[in-house]
């Protein structure tokens, strides 16, 4: 029997719109010739409970799923051969590999379902309500393809714009040194989740890059957090310069009606003076942002090819 989701999507007129992260996805793999549906089919639709195929989903995490947004992705294989099996199953280890180093344009993703070269199936989910990064593997009967299910809080995520899994996949060829290679280092700041050692510890560099890349992308979100503070107070002190200058310009007219005189330059000179050290101020922080975005990119296509390794 269809859900009460479904009778009231018809009654709506089955009004439809796929999450942003997800149309962007999309469109990124149709330009490799890749078919992604999104669309529920009937068996979708009268499917109790819904998920994520349908714009009345009830499995949304980690909130409600708003009505009438959808989030579901099937990224189907070219065709049935080895080859193209394959480019399917990479591609979900691509997103899965992004989703867990927390690149920014994977980070929609909920769980993938997927089914490797040998036919088995299995589902990845980032389900935990206490760590964002922890994935969970189990079996799945959803086979042959790639399906795709996206938060509840990603609807209208920007930061999968651009995001294209199989050009990443395409583009991971190795880099000069070998990053499965165990090292050893003094760490002075552990990665994410592991305690500080008292002394020299040796790690694999996917684990090391995984700990500055979150770090870099938390650093990344201050910063812009702190330069939108500093936007915030730049306008704030336009327009208290506004009314500073123009009450300097009416105190000067009654001082000169009276007969008086007074030297406004040095004053508005410190008004200009401290607006355009904000100003200054955003410009740096606009700066520093620009560098921990690449030096984020960077990081997580590090951390993508040592995982992959």
């Amino acid at each position: 029997m269809a859900s009460q989701g479904y009778r009231d999507w018809i009654r709506a007129g089955r009004p439809y719109t796929l999450i942003r992260p997800a149309r962007a996805v999309q469109a990124a793999l149709l330009k490799h010739g890749i078919t992604v549906w999104d669309f529920p089919d009937e068996g979708h639709q009268k499917a109790e409970p819904p998920e994520d195929h349908t714009p009345y989903s009830t499995t949304g995490f980690p909130g409600q799923n708003q009505r009438w947004n959808a989030r579901g992705l099937d990224i189907m294989p070219r065709s049935d051969s080895k080859a193209h099996r394959k480019e399917n199953a990479d591609i979900a280890r691509q997103m899965i590999r992004d989703r867990d180093a927390g690149v920014p344009g994977a980070m929609w993703i909920k769980y993938i379902n997927w089914t490797d070269e040998d036919g088995a199936c299995r589902q990845e989910r980032w389900t935990s309500r206490s760590n964002q990064f922890q994935r969970t593997t189990r079996s799945s009967t959803d086979s042959g393809h790639v399906h795709v299910s996206g938060r509840s809080d990603a609807d209208n995520d920007a930061r999968a714009d651009g995001y294209d899994p199989l050009a990443r996949m395409r583009g991971m060829t190795g880099d000069d040194m070998n990053l499965g290679d165990r090292i050893t280092i003094p760490l002075y700041e552990a990665p994410d989740g592991v305690p500080l050692p008292t002394g020299p510890e040796t790690l694999d560099v996917a684990t090391i890059l995984g700990g500055a890349h979150r770090r870099a992308y938390i650093a990344m979100h201050l910063a812009q957090q702190a330069r939108d503070e500093a936007r915030a107070a730049s306008v704030a002190d336009a327009q208290r310069d506004q009314a500073a200058i123009a009450a300097i310009q009416a105190l000067t007219a009654i001082i000169q009606a009276g007969g008086g005189t007074v030297d406004t330059a040095p004053i508005l000179a410190e008004i200009r003076a401290v607006r355009e050290e904000t100003h200054a101020e955003v410009t740096r922080l606009q700066e520093e942002i620009n560098a921990l975005k690449a030096q984020n990119e960077s990081l997580a296509t590090a951390l993508a090819a040592a995982n992959k390794d």
